[in-house]
């Protein structure tokens, strides 16, 4: 009978560890191959969306460049701007290569300028509110940011609008005790300094004492930070700015102002004012001074979106035209979106926020 030895222990053993040392690097090696294959796809993923990106930023600038010459061809065809012509008219969804674009172009100048505070000094200021007390309900700039922020329900006391107007005007010096300057912002934490210059973002205005980010949210649809003196497009002007310019004029009598338009010139305007209101064309003018108004606009905004394969893009640009009637952009906002899911994506996910300025409300 033939009897087979047993293969050694430490043969066994070796062997065993052997086994568990290729399985160990097997591992390692899938887990640098999987390693490699991750950032390999993250990599074509940064690219293709930064490709994706460019390419969406192209088409948004192909719409400003449709901006600025249906702006020039409407500056050689008139002198007034209105609700009815071609710029006003929203850019519809339109279909791309891969997406969708769409915008549209909005008047600045059917807005409240808030750099036109800068006008007021000291002297100004305490002429203003000796006025006030014998109640002659002319219309001022102060007047008519305080009508508005009172219709956006917001707190429009004086001492707001006065640090607003220490923050613009040049000097340093208070036009109310109640007001800032430096020395009150040189105590916040962290601290700094007023601007003393015109707006050049609106989100400047949550740096002013008494204002915050909730303030420039409501203010944002019915001002403009326009760098010179430009009235108030009548008709473009949404009937809440019509209210802050004459805060007595009733609903019915707003829509009934804003059924006459387009207005030629100013003088036609006060003429159909005081056929609304019944009052004076005499007293009408001395109410609200011809320097607010106007009938054409020089300042726009382009606002559009684009999503370009899961890349969605908010495009925004202010456009001047020039006294020879040429349109020039003057800045321009590109901001990146989150993206939306396919599965509810419509075309609801490309609302710029764009509207007729005419149609706008209070509780928009």
């Amino acid at each position: 009978m033939r009897v087979t030895a047993d293969p050694p222990l430490t043969s066994t053993r070796q062997q065993g560890v052997a086994l568990i040392a290729v399985l160990l690097l097997l591992v390692f090696i899938l887990t640098i191959v999987g390693g490699l294959f991750y950032r390999h796809q993250m990599h074509i993923q940064k690219v293709t969306r930064s490709l994706m990106g460019e390419q969406a930023e192209l088409f948004l600038l192909s719409a400003e460049s449709w901006a600025k010459s249906v702006l020039d061809e409407d500056a050689r065809n008139s002198t007034t701007d209105h609700l009815n012509e071609t710029w006003a008219r929203n850019l519809p969804v339109l279909p791309i290569e891969g997406g969708h674009i769409a915008g549209c172009l909005v008047d600045l100048q059917g807005r409240f300028n808030l750099n036109s505070l800068a006008w007021y000094t000291s002297k100004s200021w305490e002429d203003e509110m000796a006025a006030d007390q014998l109640d002659t309900g002319k219309t001022t700039r102060r007047r008519i940011l305080a009508n508005l922020m009172a219709l956006l329900e917001m707190d429009s006391a004086d001492y707001r609008i006065a640090a607003l107007v220490d923050w613009l005007d040049a000097d340093s010096w208070l036009v109310s005790p109640d007001s800032a300057e430096d020395n009150e912002y040189l105590l916040q934490t962290p601290p700094y300094r007023a601007a003393n210059h015109s707006f050049t973002e609106l989100t400047e205005l949550s740096l002013v004492q008494g204002f915050g980010p909730a303030d420039v949210f409501k203010l944002q649809p019915w001002v403009n930070i326009i760098a010179e003196e430009v009235g108030i497009n009548v008709n473009t002007a949404p009937p809440l700015i019509f209210m802050a310019l004459l805060p007595n004029l009733s609903e019915r009598q707003v829509e009934a102002l804003i059924a006459t338009r387009p207005i030629e010139t100013v003088d036609e305007f006060y003429t159909t004012l005081a056929t609304v209101t019944g009052e004076t064309r005499q007293t009408l003018v001395a109410k609200l001074p011809a320097e607010f108004l106007g009938v054409g606009s020089r300042y726009f905004s382009l606002q559009a979106t684009a999503e370009l394969a899961g890349v969605r893009m908010a495009y925004n640009s202010v456009i001047r035209r020039d006294s020879d009637g040429r349109a020039k952009v003057l800045s321009r906002l590109l901001r990146h979106l989150p993206p939306v899911d396919e599965a509810g994506m419509d075309a609801s996910i490309f609302d710029t926020g764009c509207q007729s300025m005419g149609e706008a409300t209070a509780t928009e």
